[in-house]
């Protein structure tokens, strides 16, 4: 269930670099990545008859097994032990396409998208292959629902097919979701559940345009708890002779008045007519605006 005949490895023009940088060496992407070849190695390597594998594909009954729906998650970090390009393909395109997506929806979020789309496809894919008997393995659903959500975000950027012909990101995506549409019709490569990729696809479609945020939805369902922890009680005290005190002025405020009174003066008689001083508070005033709101 790869997407390993789809290669686009370089991007010409000048590359985000600092989106690599700022999400850092040891990103969501990169977890994900290591995780998925380690599980691929420890099947191939450590365990007989691919035990593993065994243990965390999908299956066509796991849809009526509500004891096994865990796997409709744990099926996306396994792959085919018998071919190297499955794994292959899906993490490189993971890689060179997933640290942009990390960088503009942040770590948590990614992983959350990644983890929703995985187990949108399996559920889609149980759905659809229901009457059959049939497994289901790869990360090719959540990897599609990245590269599909790339072409959303960054669709001019310009990528290179195969690693030869400059093709926009916006077409890269096309390409993806209409081959895995002629699959899904019969027209393609036997033996990958195209039910997943388009899933993918189509998650990545819903979680843009709706402008998704799962860390916002599970604050909004976690929120009316937050009273339940046990806090202790407040005391307020009341000091009589504070009450009728001149509160006193921050140095914001005594900054903002200062100004406008320099900014009447301006107005008046003119640049000309301030002081030095005057004009190094307008400069402070300046520098701490631009502070402020650069945040």
């Amino acid at each position: 269930m790869g997407i390993y005949d789809r290669n686009w490895y370089q991007e010409s023009g000048p590359r985000s670099r600092r989106s690599r940088s700022a999400v850092g060496s040891w990103s969501m992407v990169t977890k994900i990545i290591i995780l998925n070849v380690a599980v691929f190695l420890i099947n191939g390597l450590l365990t007989e008859n691919n035990a593993l594998d065994e243990l965390l594909l999908l299956t066509s009954n796991t849809i009526r097994e509500p004891w096994n729906y865990w796997k409709f998650l744990t099926y996306g970090f396994a792959h085919d032990p018998g071919s190297i390009w499955h794994i292959a393909g899906n993490m490189l395109s993971l890689f060179f396409l997933g640290y942009d997506v990390e960088y503009r929806l942040g770590s948590r979020e990614f992983l959350r998208f990644y983890l929703a789309t995985i187990i949108f496809g399996g559920v889609c894919w149980g759905l659809a292959n229901m009457s059959m008997h049939s497994a289901c393995l790869g990360a090719s659903g959540g990897v599609v629902g990245v590269v599909v959500l790339y072409a959303l975000y960054f669709p001019h950027r310009t990528l290179l097919l195969w690693g030869v012909l400059p093709i926009p990101a916006w077409a890269i995506g096309a390409f993806v979701v209409g081959s895995d549409l002629f699959g899904a019709m019969g027209l393609g490569q036997k033996g990958i559940a195209f039910a997943v990729h388009l899933a993918g696809a189509a998650f990545a479609v819903g979680y843009f345009y709706f402008r998704w945020d799962f860390g916002n939805m599970l604050g909004s369902l976690t929120r009316p708890f937050a009273g339940w922890k046990s806090r202790k009680p407040k005391l307020n005290i009341y000091r009589p002779e504070e009450e009728n005190a001149p509160k006193r002025k921050t140095e914001d405020e005594k900054l903002g008045e200062k100004v406008d009174e320099i900014l009447k003066k301006y107005s008046r008689y003119g640049e000309s007519s301030l002081t030095n001083e005057e004009r190094d508070i307008l400069k402070k005033a300046s520098e701490e605006y631009q502070k402020k709101y650069r945040r």
